[in-house]
């Protein structure tokens, strides 16, 4: 299927999103589990986030998060079509957040702008102005049962293992296939004592898709979507009746040592809107966190199993995120890593943790090249205010949709060129 312009000048471009990219999605933010949820001591204490720093004082707080990016990209093409390394400095995001609590209830929302910067771009079809591309990222309100137990109702992250599974900023190659911190509409419950956690979520659709020109793909997360007319093969689905959930438990824990094993499930319908056939999607998943003083590791598996239900391939599937839609492949099995440690600077007016992590995808169906990102990068925040962090990531991928010209729209899927893609990207943020 022929590509439209002004989509073929998009796809040329390397996109490694960080935080806006109409070839991808962005980089994970938000607190995590705001509004009066309970953090694990497992989920990375360096994930980024956008919300001011955190209050103990009850009631509402207001707060903005600006961002800049700065994206050095080795593989990137000209709009002839010629090899070139680009370098690219320009904002980011805009993010305005809400978040309220008192002794039982609690919320949040979080509201996103992109746009005029060099990824939105007048040959993608953009007219270059901030908030051309807007979505709303998450919005939920809930309730302490007890000291154990609360229940959330709106768009909120979804229960499939910890919210975030590693420090990178983009997050891992899992966010590329949905997996990592997705959000939609639904009702989840949690239970949590000292010694294990129990998560189950009924998600009924994924959030409403929000401002820009693509098709259905204006939203923060990966989520199954209907492609726009660049994509080849591209399917017109939707996800619905998503019952997630998780178990966690904590092996083994001291004052310096813990150690959590995770099991998460995630089962759904997906409907086709031209066979009107309902398929299904099953993904499992087994995890390992965990710390050593200033150390913290992970590694998780997890097996992807989608009947589409399409009218023509059904080895593939199309998702969206960030105003633009891509295939990924149906059938695999996912393996990621991470190590990380965080560094004593003493007097210096920054802390540092700096991490490794890899993760691959493998491809049931024949032909398919894996997918594979390793990802080497540093969380740097200020001592005093807590209020500006940077986020420095040096990225290596192959038939990774976000590193890599000319991987986007089949990396995940078929695969790209089979090459080694690098990539630099540095975002920048201060919140009030």
């Amino acid at each position: 299927m022929p590509l439209t312009p002004p989509v073929p000048v998009v796809i040329e471009q390397q996109c490694v999103p960080g935080a806006a990219c109409p070839n991808g999605a962005a980089s994970p933010t938000g607190n995590a589990d705001a509004g009066g949820e309970v953090t694990l001591p497992d989920t990375p204490a360096t994930k980024p986030d956008v919300a001011p720093p955190a209050s103990p004082r009850k009631g509402l707080k207001v707060g903005a998060t600006l961002r800049g990016r700065y994206d050095l990209r080795f593989n990137d093409v000209s709009g002839s079509g010629a090899d070139r390394t680009s370098s690219h400095l320009s904002f980011d995001t805009l993010a305005l957040t809400a978040d309220y609590t008192s002794d039982r209830f609690f919320g949040a929302a979080q509201y996103r702008f992109y746009g005029g910067n060099f990824i939105y771009g007048k040959s993608a079809g953009y007219r270059e102005y901030p908030g051309e591309v807007r979505f709303l990222m998450y919005a939920y309100g809930g309730a302490k049962l007890t000291e154990s137990d609360s229940v959330t109702a709106g768009i909120q992250a979804v229960p499939f293992d910890d919210r975030y599974w590693g420090s990178s900023i983009l997050d891992d190659l899992a966010f590329v296939y949905g997996f990592e911190e997705t959000y939609n509409l639904g009702v989840k419950f949690r239970h949590e004592t000292p010694r294990y956690r129990v998560e189950v979520g009924f998600f009924p659709s994924s959030g409403p898709a929000g401002g820009g020109i693509s098709s259905d793909s204006s939203r923060y997360s990966t989520n199954i979507s209907k492609a726009d007319s660049y994509v080849p093969d591209g399917s017109r689905n939707d996800e619905r009746n998503m019952l997630i959930g998780n178990v966690s438990y904590t092996l083994a824990a001291t004052e310096t040592v813990k150690l959590s094993a995770t099991i998460s499930g995630w089962l759904s319908t997906i409907h086709n809107f031209d066979t009107h056939a309902d398929g299904s999607k099953r993904i499992f998943a087994a995890s390992l966190t965990g710390s050593k003083g200033p150390w913290h590791a992970k590694t998780l598996v997890a097996r992807q199993d989608i009947d589409p239900r399409n009218p023509g391939r059904n080895d593939m599937i199309t998702v969206g995120g960030f105003d633009a839609s891509y295939n990924i492949a149906t059938k695999g099995t996912y393996v990621f890593g991470e190590l990380g440690r965080s560094i004593d600077t003493g007097s210096l007016p920054f802390d540092v943790t700096p991490y490794v992590n890899y993760g691959r995808f493998f491809k049931d169906a024949d032909g398919f090249k894996d997918s594979e990102r390793l990802d080497i990068g540093a969380v740097w925040s200020s001592k005093k205010s807590q209020r500006i962090k940077v986020y420095s990531e040096f990225l290596i991928g192959r038939n990774d949709p976000y590193v890599g010209a000319g991987q986007f729209i089949s990396g995940a899927a078929q695969g790209g060129d089979g090459r080694l893609k690098k990539s630099i990207l540095v975002i920048f943020g201060y919140s009030i």
